[in-house]
């Protein structure tokens, strides 16, 4: 089987948006570049301020790439450009590795790709933190390495406030990564769902790659805000690494869940005083912890 990968380089302003143009266009994968030191642009130079974003889809999808073509010639005609081309399967599965590496994340997660659970240099990460924790991961393509700032700052929160015998809702779970932590610090139950029925595979599969000391019970659900077992339980902690555009749309879901703490990210400074009003109205209560990180903010908000 082959595919049709097309390489996009955009400004990272809208890459958000164009990430959330191919959720909604349906692709077989896409992924961030985020090692990737030349991002260049034919006879123009480097672009500091640009990202590089592969995109995978069907060998014989060309209305789709026509698409993606059309939507960086409309937000970024000047600064953009697209290249694509026919890979087999093998290279499409394995992409993403050569650019995923084991790294640091606050003060006690080691970030260690599946693949490279003996390799030296994670090893040598786990030594340089004291009482550091390998978090193993296959993020897959689209779904969270652990690099994009909202889920590093969601990372360093919730080493800080999630405690054993916790119990833990993560929506939007993506890769797992968020709700693979809890259970590493040692939450009693963590329940995570997502729209997207391959990030629960991938979920599931980062969830097995991992060991944890405490018997943390994992569920995890293919379906939205509204899916019925979301209602069911009472959660210490709701995890939402979403942007604030899925926040907005599903607030009146996200209030009724049954929790009086949550932690949002995937927002950006832009909308942070617009968040807040909507936190207000629909959830009450305060905001207990904020964190700015280029760009996005995290938000510790607590009901009263």
């Amino acid at each position: 089987m082959k595919y049709r990968e097309v390489k996009c380089n955009l400004p990272k302003e809208i890459s958000e948006e164009f990430t959330e143009f191919l959720n909604e266009l349906g692709t077989q994968g896409h992924y961030e570049i985020l090692f990737d030191s030349e991002q260049k642009r034919p006879k123009q130079g480097i672009f500091a301020d640009n990202t590089n974003i592969h995109v995978y889809l069907a060998e014989e999808d060309l209305e789709k790439e026509i698409k993606i073509r059309i939507h960086l010639k409309l937000y970024a005609s000047e600064n953009s450009y697209i290249e694509s081309r026919i890979v087999e399967t093998k290279e499409f599965e394995e992409a993403y590795k050569e650019f995923y590496k084991p790294f640091i994340i606050g003060q006690k997660f080691v970030i260690i790709p599946s693949w490279e659970k003996e390799s030296q240099e994670g090893l040598s990460l786990l030594q340089k933190i004291p009482n550091s924790i390998p978090l193993y991961m296959n993020p897959g393509l689209a779904f969270g390495t652990g690099h994009h700032e909202t889920t590093k700052l969601m990372l360093e929160r919730i080493s800080e406030i999630v405690q054993e015998g916790m119990q833990i809702l993560d929506m939007g779970t993506g890769s797992g990564i968020l709700s693979i932590a809890c259970g590493l610090l040692g939450a009693k139950e963590v329940t995570a769902i997502d729209i997207d029925p391959n990030a629960v595979q991938a979920s599931l599969f980062n969830i097995s790659e991992n060991h944890f000391a405490h018997k943390t019970h994992f569920e995890v659900i293919e379906g939205g805000f509204e899916h019925p077992k979301v209602f069911e339980k009472s959660y210490d902690l709701v995890l939402a690494n979403i942007t604030f555009a899925v926040i907005s749309q599903n607030i009146y879901h996200i209030s009724k869940i049954k929790s009086n703490r949550f932690l949002f990210s995937g927002i950006t400074i832009e909308k942070w005083k617009d968040i807040l009003e909507i936190f207000q109205t629909y959830l009450k209560g305060q905001s207990v912890y904020e964190k700015e990180f280029n760009e996005w903010i995290i938000i510790d908000w607590k009901r009263v």
